[in-house]
């Protein structure tokens, strides 16, 4: 791809949690975000997020462009990823009318595939290649995950393990191809699929911490589970300053929110993102 399409395709995820691991704070077609992480860890709610700010109009906070969501695990709630679409657009919306509006024309900027097992996949991101060339706007693909089926490729290695090998190397020449960032949810397992592409790998999970709920009009003391976002496989110094960038809450109508200044976090002298 040239100059022009890498400057276009580049965009921020305007998560600061998330920005703050990529280069220069935006997601670009140069590398694949793959965030790693159990159930329940986070990975989906922050694929929303990322969903959200590229789908919402300009007017709203977003960057009205469309979008490509592969939801392999067959778990995408349309219903949730408004919610978060509703948020945002009634912070910047004057009235619920304009509000409505907003979400309505978010989503009908997001195209949503389903494969139901790897070979299908590979016939799906073969599909977006033609779609892409045809849709030069749409700077995104959103896959959750390509773990899907770790319990099919552990019983056929060969078979499915290989196929979705190629999947992992389809979505690089799709970047390439089509000049889209990528940002891959991905469970324990098979990692050598992953660690292929040429990616940023980040940790998601959940920290023993509890963070105080600072929306007005929430019960006193009430407290909110926090989660990190951090370089996969390392050490996460809880001692540094900048650390506080990498935690995040979720809100109740599920956006992810950045905790600003957490203070002394005490979780321990050290985290491990895994």
């Amino acid at each position: 791809y040239d100059l022009f399409q890498l400057l276009r395709s580049s965009r921020s995820s305007k998560l600061p949690c998330l920005d703050h691991h990529l280069p220069g704070q935006i997601l670009s077609p140069g590398h694949a975000v793959v965030l790693h992480g159990e159930a329940n860890s986070g990975k989906s709610v922050l694929l929303r997020n990322v969903l959200a700010a590229q789908l919402l109009p300009v007017r709203c906070g977003g960057h009205g462009l469309p979008a490509v969501l592969i939801d392999a695990e067959n778990q995408c709630d349309v219903w949730l990823l408004a919610k978060v679409l509703q948020e945002r657009a009634r912070a910047a919306a004057s009235d619920p009318l304009a509000t409505s509006e907003a979400v309505t024309e978010a989503l009908g900027r997001l195209l949503i595939f389903r494969p139901s097992e790897p070979l299908e996949l590979l016939r799906q991101l073969q599909r977006l290649r033609q779609i892409l060339r045809q849709n030069p706007t749409a700077g995104l693909l959103v896959i959750d995950s390509l773990s899907a089926w770790h319990s099919m490729t552990a019983a056929f290695p060969r078979s499915t393990g290989a196929t979705l090998k190629e999947c992992w190397r389809a979505v690089w020449r799709l970047m390439r191809e089509a000049c889209v960032a990528a940002v891959i949810s991905h469970r324990d397992g098979q990692l050598e699929f992953s660690l292929e592409l040429d990616a940023i790998h980040l940790g998601v999970g959940c920290c023993p911490k509890v963070v105080e709920e600072a929306e007005e009009g929430a019960p006193r003391g009430s407290q909110r589970e926090c989660f990190y976002l951090a370089p996969w496989g390392k050490e996460l110094d809880t001692t540094d300053p900048q650390t506080a960038q990498t935690f995040f809450v979720i809100s109740p109508a599920g956006e992810v929110l950045s905790i600003p200044s957490l203070g002394p976090l005490g979780l321990g002298d050290q985290l491990v993102a895994t």
